[in-house]
């Protein structure tokens, strides 16, 4: 898959098209299974992309953080067919 660039800003920025974060969510909520079983394996795959904080702490309060952990996830992604494989890429077990 591939996704543009993260940069910070994009976190602070109102779009009507999807930034590529968001389309990145997106695809790891549909790589995990969608639904719960999704939202559970975009929260793992984050923490192994090293998004330290939990899911009440918005990208906009860290914008530096989130870009790095979502440029991480974004190179993963390029390589990896499966969440298994993602999660191996990110060095997650």
């Amino acid at each position: 898959m591939h996704f543009d660039e993260i940069q910070s800003k994009h976190f602070v920025t109102l779009s009507r098209t999807p930034l590529p974060h968001t389309l990145i969510e997106q695809a790891l909520v549909a790589m995990g299974g969608g639904g719960n079983d999704g939202m559970n394996f975009r929260k793992q795959a984050l923490a192994a992309a090293g998004w330290s904080h939990d899911g009440l702490v918005p990208f906009a309060k860290h914008p530096e953080k989130a870009a790095e952990a979502f440029n991480r996830l974004r190179e993963a992604m390029a390589g990896a067919e499966s969440a298994d494989a993602l999660l191996k890429a990110l060095g997650a077990e």
